[in-house]
């Protein structure tokens, strides 16, 4: 009797490890196979032009632009927007030129400011208006109608051009191409 109680105890210690083997098992696969890391690429082009004129001397700024091209996929925007936009507003607020934007004047007949005004836009209004012209158009992308059809990711372009003038900054969708 003692023969059969001891091959019986084996038979349940062996389905015990057997089943937490199994179990273990399970679980290491599904770590394996997920994936939790979040890749993107975003690729930033800069294309600055200035002119100066040099007269009685003295040198002046003479109009300047500033174009910035985004390529990237809908994942990659999703993912990377506000390393882009910060990216870009470091880079543009760290130009030569960017002393030299001029805000538009109130020329309206409430204003009663004596003296002159200061034509320049500030640090503050010049990063506010990048954030809202480029998120604006990286909205575009998430809110384009219709159905494409695509094999592969699609990448968008996105153009910004910042010049001399606050009011004239705009960032807009150029178009994508497929890979």
């Amino acid at each position: 009797m003692i023969t059969k109680m001891s091959t019986f105890i084996a038979i349940i210690v062996s389905v015990a490890i057997s089943s937490s083997m199994i179990s273990f098992s399970i679980l290491n696969v599904n770590a394996q196979t997920e994936n939790t890391t979040s890749e993107y690429s975003i690729a930033i082009s800069r294309d600055a032009t200035s002119g100066l004129i040099v007269t009685d001397g003295a040198s002046y700024v003479n109009g300047f632009d500033t174009t910035y091209t985004i390529k990237g996929t809908k994942f990659d925007y999703d993912k990377a927007r506000d390393l882009v936009v910060s990216a870009i507003v470091d880079d543009f607020t760290n130009s030569s030129t960017s002393g030299y934007i001029k805000v538009e004047e109130d020329n309206s007949p409430t204003s009663n400011v004596t003296g002159l005004a200061n034509p320049f836009a500030s640090q503050e209004q010049i990063n506010e208006k990048i954030n809202s012209v480029l998120n604006s158009a990286i909205d575009g992308i998430f809110s384009a109608s219709g159905v494409t059809f695509a094999i592969g990711p699609e990448t968008h372009v996105i153009k910004c051009t910042f010049g001399d003038n606050l009011n004239s900054f705009e960032c807009s969708e150029v178009g994508g191409f497929r890979l």
